[in-house]
């Protein structure tokens, strides 16, 4: 199961078995909340089916998102070194998730040598790939940052059909617009036959172009 989700893809089977005996399915419903900030960690997860949204709320009482995972990918793996989560997660829609026990995998880490190293590679991937997210919402253009969100998706899906993990509003707070904004955009890249979107579907027409978007060609 896990050696289909993209962060552990790189791992020897031997180390997927391993984490595999550590992990706990779970069902979530829609809108259930998994874990709050506050609730004692149990672990990390990885997302098998649907979508969950991480948020904080702010001091004046907002829900500030900061991360939609869908099919594919993991939250809260800063929880390994904490005692508390936090955020909070809930269930965009029905979905399954898996459960890396803290614990076991802690020890996993501590007593592998060669599993250690392996991990260490799995999270430099990840910081790249969050600096790179970082560098999007603060020098790209809104409609950029929907290209490099689509193009994230398809990559994650191994599809140019893709699914989209929330309701376009959602996305839009995720990347740092309104969303009028996004809306327009979206209607843009329509209109130039890039991508075409239709409910919680958006299918690329264009890829060579969607790229040069993100790297400020087209």
């Amino acid at each position: 199961m896990l050696e289909k989700l993209g962060m552990f893809s790189g791992l020897t089977k031997k180390h997927l078995a391993r984490l595999e005996a550590v992990t706990r399915e779970i069902p979530v419903g829609k809108g259930s909340i998994l874990f709050s900030s506050g609730d004692r960690t149990e672990g990390f997860y990885a997302v098998v089916d649907g979508s969950v949204r991480i948020y904080r709320i702010s001091p004046g009482g907002r829900e500030v998102t900061l991360e939609i995972v869908g099919p594919g990918g993991t939250f809260a793996e800063a929880s390994l070194f904490s005692d508390i989560y936090h955020c909070f997660c809930v269930a965009l829609k029905d979905s399954k998730v898996c459960l890396i026990r803290k614990d076991a995998f802690l020890g996993m880490i501590q007593g592998d040598i060669r599993f250690a190293a392996a991990w260490i590679n799995v999270l430099s991937l990840e910081v790249i790939r969050l600096r790179q997210r970082i560098e999007e919402l603060s020098i790209k253009s809104p409609k950029a940052r929907i290209a490099s969100y689509l193009l994230l998706l398809a990559e994650m899906q191994n599809s140019t059909s893709i699914t989209l993990p929330a309701h376009r509003k959602s996305i839009a707070t995720l990347l740092g617009m309104t969303h009028e904004t996004f809306y327009r955009m979206a209607k843009e890249l329509e209109n130039e036959d890039i991508v075409r979107f239709e409910r919680q579907r958006a299918d690329i027409r264009n890829r060579l172009q969607l790229e040069k978007l993100v790297v400020g060609c087209g």
